[in-house]
């Protein structure tokens, strides 16, 4: 469709101007069409649809009958004459009946004016403006809504016709448009839709908001890294009792230049996904690349960084304990996985061996990679979380502790809950505090700690508030990720002489 000026029109009814356009309507090929799809000369208007890309489908031309050339529009402009838009408009050139959907060729609605009642408003757009109908499209993702249409109500972009006839069931878009206002389609409908479910459901879902009846303490969304931002928020309003283990694109190729400017989100995406990442936290660890592996059928499979990833996490707690890294040959060996590597723009997967180069391109944009190592094979091989700033919660080994420290800390004072607040029971408190933090230290997850439970933090207003202080500081303990080895060289009997 088209718009005239006033409303949105069949493309053939604009003005008279592109009545000899196409019969069948938009060109759809690989290749530049010569001809229109019944072997007659294109006329200025004529529409191709280029599927050369599947990635960056549509490609939309117009024929510009003075130059003789394809001129490519752009699908991200939804304010300009020259601009599209991607909405719902018809399913056929009438409303159908109340026993019969609404059903059309593509060649009578070109020359069909007629409009759903939830089409876009022409009030907003411009003259010229292209409006692609993705109600009648395909390639895209739709959902069968019932009793979409009022039919009580008047179709408003009918001149206020009566819709008591209609028949009241639609297909709807719910793929929805990119970021850019450009429609969704094949793959990136998919899962777009996916997307917005599995974010509805995070944002939705109070039960797994109670830290108390559900515990857990790690957090995932194996394959969505656009998840990520919603899992962080999940994690918040659980008072920061999980870490959050985040995936990159199956797409991201290797080399420098792309693993760069999709961490620091150079093509400012608004949540982690294909185009960058956005999020930063403190309690959040990011993985590349995907892996191979097999499912339970036998079937070769690519997986997501995250399905290596936990796994490590999970193999690491058992041999040790959640404050040591789960990285490196002795605990980041992946074993649910047998090579690593990315998905090519012909979807294909592509083996890939991270250099030192690619390595600490990732590391120091605060990204581990999963990479093959001689004598050690597919290994996690780092340990930094997305901290906004450096300290000492930029290591998953120190962010893991604290999310332990605040799960046993929680369970040590419930037991003091409506106990008087008194110096007793301060010092009761305090020692349990002390034991658990001296456990700690013996094994290996503190150097040292102080804890404080005494007048000086739970002053008499506090007291008369009902409230209990208890102070606890600590110095985590570091994991090794560089080794020096100076090597010195020294003449004949220097070293014996020395002692």
């Amino acid at each position: 469709m088209i718009h005239n000026g006033t409303t949105w029109v069949g493309y053939h009814n604009y003005s008279g101007a592109y009545a000899n356009c196409d019969p069948a309507g938009p060109i759809v090929a690989a290749k530049e069409p010569t001809t229109q799809s019944d072997l007659t000369a294109l006329v200025d208007g004529d529409i191709w649809i280029s599927t050369a890309s599947v990635e960056d489908y549509p490609g939309i031309y117009r024929w510009n009958g003075t130059t003789s050339k394809w001129v490519l529009l752009d699908k991200a402009d939804q304010t300009t004459e020259n601009g599209v838009l991607f909405a719902d408009a018809r399913f056929g050139a009438t409303g159908g009946t109340t026993s019969n959907a609404p059903s059309s060729t593509i060649a009578e609605l070109l020359t069909s004016d007629f409009l759903d009642p939830d089409a876009p408003d022409p009030a907003l757009y411009p003259q010229g403006m292209i409006l692609w109908n993705l109600r009648r499209s395909g390639f895209n993702v739709k959902k069968f809504v019932r009793n979409a249409i009022d039919v009580t109500a008047l179709n408003t972009r009918q001149g206020d016709a009566s819709m008591a006839a209609y028949y009241p069931h639609r297909w709807v878009t719910d793929s929805g448009n990119a970021e850019d206002g450009s429609g969704t389609f094949g793959r990136h409908a998919q899962r777009k839709s996916v997307v917005q479910a599995l974010q509805a459901m995070v944002n939705s879902n109070t039960d797994i908001r109670d830290e108390e009846s559900r515990q857990f303490n790690l957090l995932a969304c194996p394959g969505y890294p656009e998840l990520i931002g919603e899992m962080i928020t999940l994690n918040t309003d659980r008072r920061l009792t999980a870490f959050v283990v985040g995936d990159t694109p199956f797409r991201l190729t290797p080399d420098a230049t792309s693993l760069n400017e999709w961490a620091t989100n150079v093509r400012t995406a608004l949540e982690d996904n294909d185009n960058g990442a956005v999020s930063f936290d403190e309690y959040l660890g990011m993985y590349y690349p995907a892996g191979f592996t097999s499912d339970n059928a036998g079937n070769n499979i690519v997986v997501p960084a995250s399905h290596m990833a936990l796994r490590t996490i999970v193999l690491n707690d058992q041999v040790a304990f959640p404050w040591f890294a789960p990285a490196g040959t002795r605990r980041g060996g992946v074993s649910n996985a047998t090579s690593s590597g990315f998905i090519t723009s012909e979807g294909e997967f592509k083996a890939v061996a991270l250099n030192t180069g690619q390595r600490d391109t990732l590391y120091s944009n605060k990204i581990n990679p999963i990479t093959f190592m001689s004598g050690a094979g597919l290994v996690v091989f780092g340990q930094k979380t997305r901290a906004k700033n450096a300290s000492a919660l930029d290591r998953i080994n120190v962010a893991r502790l604290v999310v332990y420290l605040r799960g046993q800390l929680e369970l040590l004072a419930k037991p003091y809950l409506f106990e008087p607040n008194d110096k007793i029971t301060r010092d009761q408190i305090k020692a349990a505090a002390d034991q658990l933090m001296l456990e700690l230290v013996s094994l290996r997850a503190l150097y040292d700690f102080v804890t404080v439970c005494d007048e000086s933090n739970n002053t008499p207003a506090r007291i008369d508030k009902n409230e209990l202080y208890l102070d606890v500081a600590i110095e985590p303990v570091k994991a090794i990720e560089f080794i020096y080895i100076p090597l010195r060289l020294k003449n004949t009997g220097e070293i014996a002489a020395l002692g």
